[in-house]
């Protein structure tokens, strides 16, 4: 089941592939707000960082416009785009920061970026995805649906043909599930 909102975004979309700027500002004006609060959520610095990043976004949706192929709902590829730009930001900042060329100790080194912490997290992400990876697969599906792209329970339930209910009671299931797991892998350390 299509929503209106999903309608009137894939006519937005459609108008833009033919090099509308209405429907581009009507996207833009759309979706900007939520997509910078959304970034800033992410980014701990200022919210310049965030709307620069949310900008960047929509100057490659204008840029790819002929060209664009969106799967999903629009504002999951917004969102999806924003959190990859930001996933960039990290990327960068962990090779800058240990840049094995540069061999001088900076004070300033903030300690959660320690190897010793950045290993950590990441063998926790990698058990965080196991975990998720044990889920069945509609509830894995409508998990990361949530949690990775950002879509709404309603719109997790119009893509894939459940009552909101549904979608309610797999997300439960599978918070409960990783809650669970979680306790279990932190009492192994």
């Amino acid at each position: 089941m299509i929503t209106t909102n999903q309608l009137d975004d894939f006519e937005l979309l459609y108008k833009l592939s033919k090099g509308n700027r209405q429907a581009f500002n009507a996207i833009f004006l759309k979706y900007h707000s939520g997509l910078v609060r959304y970034g800033e959520s992410l980014l701990s610095n200022t919210c310049h960082q965030a709307d620069d990043l949310v900008q960047e976004v929509f100057l490659k949706v204008w840029n790819q416009r002929d060209n664009l192929i969106i799967h999903s709902s629009l504002s999951a590829f917004l969102f999806t785009a924003l959190k990859n730009k930001v996933k960039d930001i990290y990327r960068e900042r962990q090779i800058l920061l240990y840049d094995p060329t540069e061999m001088e100790f900076n004070e300033q080194t903030n300690a959660s970026q320690s190897p010793d912490n950045i290993l950590i997290f990441k063998e926790l992400s990698c058990s965080i995805e196991e975990m998720i990876n044990l889920l069945p697969t509609k509830t894995q599906l409508v998990f990361k649906m949530n949690r990775e792209d950002n879509l709404t329970y309603d719109e997790i339930a119009s893509l894939l043909n459940l009552t909101r209910n549904s979608v309610k009671t797999h997300m439960f299931r599978a918070i409960k599930f990783l809650k669970e797991h979680y306790g279990h892998y932190k009492s192994q350390l």
